[in-house]
């Protein structure tokens, strides 16, 4: 049997990419629905990006690892020409136009990862918000896929950015706090000022589009879980829990997001 150390992964080690491009294609279908969309042969085909997304970034993750690496760059190649024949059945399934300015985005995300990766690392925070912000155009492919241009459907992609890329300065705080026994509240904030900032930011900015009426008020409301783990988790002192059991808590927080801001952007924005 194949031992774990030459096994080519079909999900991410880390396995918060996995639920962040399910979650990410969760809010685009849940919005396109809520919008009006009910086009099956396109949630198909939002679908089979995300099957098709995961075991590439399993493949891209192990790329440095001597006893993997060929194989991963084949199996890599692979699913990108894979990819490329379920992005000309989007194409010709439309918005064509709409598809090509996420396709040109998509692609200068991933320049913009290969470089992060290269130059920083693959553990670096730009390498992963780089990650993090291509997975989260599975959002508007989705949304564009099930209902089409729909109003708002732009939208989707920086609020799972913001979600989404939240967690790295929170999940990096909360394993670099492991090292110490004790630290003062002062130390705790400062230490955690990263995530906390990000998350007054994101308040912040989905405070201001619900009350200038660009987006339904439940949008701001979706963001609250996250914010308040954050607030919670970084101001009291560390109780070292698995790191298994801080997955756990965000994908219950990301799940609870996806569904809540998905509704709140394919409704129209509250009088």
């Amino acid at each position: 049997m194949t031992s774990d150390l030459t096994r080519l992964p079909l999900v991410p080690k880390e396995h918060g990419a996995s639920f962040m491009a399910v979650h990410a294609l969760l809010l685009g279908i849940v919005a396109g629905l809520t919008a009006g969309g009910r086009d099956l042969a396109g949630a198909l085909l939002a679908l089979a990006f995300g099957a098709l997304a995961l075991p590439l970034s399993a493949a891209v993750s192990v790329m440095t690892r001597a006893a993997l690496a060929s194989r991963a760059k084949r199996r890599a190649a692979e699913l990108v020409g894979t990819m490329g024949i379920a992005g000309a059945l989007a194409l010709l399934h439309g918005p064509a136009r709409q598809l090509l300015v996420l396709g040109a985005v998509a692609a200068a995300l991933t320049v913009a990862y290969a470089a992060g990766r290269a130059m920083t690392g693959p553990r670096s925070i730009p390498t992963q918000l780089s990650a993090i912000a291509c997975i989260s155009l599975l959002a508007p492919l989705a949304w564009l896929l099930v209902a089409g241009t729909t109003a708002r459907w732009p939208l989707s992609a920086p609020a799972a950015f913001l979600a989404f890329g939240g967690t790295v300065p929170y999940v990096r705080e909360r394993v670099r706090r492991r090292r110490f026994q004790t630290l003062s509240l002062g130390d705790r904030i400062r230490g955690g000022s990263s995530a906390l900032a990000w998350q007054t930011i994101t308040l912040l900015l989905a405070a201001l589009a619900a009350g200038a009426g660009i987006v339904h008020w439940l949008v701001l409301l979706a963001f609250v879980p996250g914010a308040a783990k954050t607030f919670l988790a970084l101001s009291r002192p560390e109780s070292r829990p698995p790191i298994r059991r801080i997955g756990y808590l965000e994908t219950a927080v990301s799940t609870s997001f996806a569904v809540l801001v998905a509704i709140g952007l394919g409704l129209a924005p509250s009088a």
